[in-house]
């Protein structure tokens, strides 16, 4: 069955829906596959039907969350080679954020597995595969020595990665287009700045 028959998204939705559950009562350690099979009401055969293992399912999550992001980015067209555009961000990131929220029960997974490193490290790789040509045309230096890109791939993903989290888990109490200026705003005002990026608010 394809990932596009209903029956299967449906099922992929209780899957989701179950673990969701399951996490509001234990940690993402103690959840085995029959909790998860019992919880969607469908049986252990049906599940492996979808995925190996739980990890499998958690690892499709993540992967699914990313490579939304991705595609949001290439179609925003947010940089130029040496500047960034302030307003397409904002819209870029908002859509993100947004779409997520309609999808809380999927995010709510991520907040609260035991593998929150997955998905900045993830997150890491996906702002050099984006931003590398980027970076590599402003030099950072302080006290006159180099700093390494990587430092600051690295310091990014944990801003973005660690306000997300933070909204996942206060029930995404701040509007989805509130978060996504003062995100942006808090970057573009310093770390790019900082970085020789210029930034284009018109």
């Amino acid at each position: 069955m394809k990932r596009t028959d209903i029956r299967y998204l449906r099922t992929e939705k209780m899957i989701f829906d179950a673990l969701t559950d399951l996490l509001s009562e234990k940690p993402y350690d103690k959840i085995t596959v029959q909790d998860i099979a019992d919880r969607a009401m469908i049986n252990r055969a049906t599940f492996y039907a979808h995925y190996a293992d739980k990890d499998e399912l958690y690892h499709f999550i993540i992967t699914h969350i990313l490579e939304e992001l991705s595609e949001m980015i290439d179609k925003a067209q947010a940089t130029t080679p040496n500047s960034v555009e302030v307003k397409k961000a904002e819209k870029m990131l908002y859509s993100y954020y947004n779409n997520l929220k309609k999808h809380s029960a999927i995010a709510k997974i991520v907040s609260k597995s035991s593998s929150r490193e997955e998905l900045q490290h993830n997150f890491a790789r996906l702002l050099h595969e984006k931003y590398d040509d980027l970076f590599d045309k402003v030099q950072v230096t302080e006290a006159g020595m180099p700093v390494p890109t990587d430092f600051i791939v690295a310091y990014l993903a944990s801003i973005f990665v660690g306000t997300l989290l933070w909204w996942i888990e206060s029930d995404f109490d701040m509007d989805s287009r509130d978060l996504a200026r003062l995100v942006i705003k808090l970057i573009s005002n310093g770390h790019l700045t900082v970085m020789g990026i210029n930034i284009n608010r018109d």
